[in-house]
């Protein structure tokens, strides 16, 4: 009745058994850092995952490869971590305590409402950023908001899609310490991917362009 081991009901419950279990890693290995420590690095474990998953390699062993993205990028992402925690937290103290009683700090609060939603757009792509590309923590912000920015629909999306999770999951509570971080890794990973496979075909389209305009002084 439910088919064979290909059928869509065993691939789906295939899936949502290596959501749990991903989801799982995340808080045991936040916890194992102390939580403050362990956030970052566990999460870009989590998207390291999810980026090969959707890639099209789902038999890669999770653990293992869970385990060595977190030794691997532990200082790094934590410093990460840090720059826009503390980045965060200017732009938070600069908005609760600016006060409203001229023109000017009412020009100044829409600045920077202007700078919290470019600091938002780096918050959903930074992740899927530090998994695909080799960089620094310069370039991962800079192409954050370059790719963010560039795709306003495709973020806009993200944002939907994370309001929807969160209504869903308010709606099922017991859910959230099995499939929340996950499933939102994987959503925000996937959409992630199709921006950067939009920008290679842009990039690769120039430099095809660019070869054959180049052509006709090499046949002189």
């Amino acid at each position: 009745m439910l088919g064979g081991l290909d059928s869509p009901f065993y691939r789906w419950c295939g899936a949502i058994s290596r959501l749990i279990y991903l989801n799982m890693l995340w808080l045991l290995f936040t916890i194992m850092g102390l939580v403050v420590a362990g956030f970052v690095p566990a999460t870009v474990a989590l998207f390291a995952v999810t980026r090969k998953w959707i890639m099209g390699d789902e038999d890669i062993p999770v653990f293992s490869t869970f385990w060595s993205v977190y030794k691997k990028e532990f200082l790094k992402s934590n410093l990460l971590g840090l720059t826009l925690f503390i980045a965060g937290y200017i732009l938070y103290v600069d908005l609760v305590f600016l006060p409203t009683t001229s023109m000017f700090f009412i020009v100044v609060r829409y600045a920077l409402i202007a700078i919290c939603s470019v600091y938002i757009v780096i918050l959903l792509y930074i992740f899927p950023i530090y998994v695909h590309f080799n960089g620094n923590i310069k370039s991962y912000i800079k192409n954050a908001v370059m790719y963010g920015l560039s795709y306003p629909l495709v973020t806009f999306a993200m944002v939907l899609g994370i309001f929807i999770l969160y209504m869903g999951f308010t709606y099922v509570p017991s859910l959230i310490p099995f499939l929340s971080v996950s499933i939102l890794a994987y959503f925000i990973m996937w959409l992630a991917l199709k921006v950067f496979a939009r920008i290679e075909e842009k990039v690769n389209g120039k430099d095809e362009v660019k070869s054959n305009e180049r052509e006709p002084s090499f046949s002189k």
